[in-house]
């Protein structure tokens, strides 16, 4: 499948954004596994993720962005799938709100595939009609809360001890922006 779009990191790789495909499911588990191994600033925990689950996922994920519900994009380097960012529109009363998601691969953080798929993903909420994005993070992740103050994320709330990880608790910081 061809790319919808492309760009160079910070580091000079050449990055391709893809749409969710069937095609690339497997390199869909082998990405979010790692993740899920890694225990990183992410809610993906537990038990690794089977072929069969992720296939349901992004059939579910087409449809949905079928509907306008969602959008969802992969950063692509090398034929590897090393970053996911989506905006999940809410219900009947809260249409216009979107949650944020982002995923960024170890091996491919801070060299700019995290802020260029958030930018992405943010006008294609805006096209959406999305009026306000939403997002929760852990209060310790200062990198990932500097990059959305960045882009003009706004801290709302602070839930104490509201995400747990390797161990600990950690408060969750819920941030918003108006698109």
């Amino acid at each position: 499948m061809k790319p919808i779009a492309k760009f160079v990191s910070k580091s000079g790789k050449e990055v391709e954004i893809h749409l969710p495909t069937l095609e690339k499911v497997s390199e869909l588990m082998i990405f979010i596994n790692r993740l899920t191994y890694e225990d990183t600033f992410l809610s993906l925990t537990g038990n690794p993720k089977t072929l069969t689950e992720e296939e349901t996922w992004v059939k579910n994920t087409i449809l949905n962005m079928k509907a306008d519900r969602s959008f969802v994009c992969w950063a692509v380097v090398d034929d590897k799938i090393v970053g996911d960012c989506s905006v999940n529109r809410g219900g009947t009363r809260d249409w216009h709100v979107g949650k944020i998601g982002l995923m960024v691969d170890q091996n491919f953080r801070q060299d700019g595939i995290g802020r260029y798929l958030l930018e992405y993903v943010l006008n294609q909420a805006k096209q959406m009609g999305v009026k306000i994005v939403t997002l929760d993070v852990f209060s310790d992740n200062i990198i990932a809360i500097k990059l959305y103050e960045k882009l003009g994320f706004k801290k709302y709330a602070l839930l104490p001890q509201g995400l747990y990880r390797q161990g600990k608790y950690s408060d969750a910081l819920k941030m918003y922006k108006n698109l």
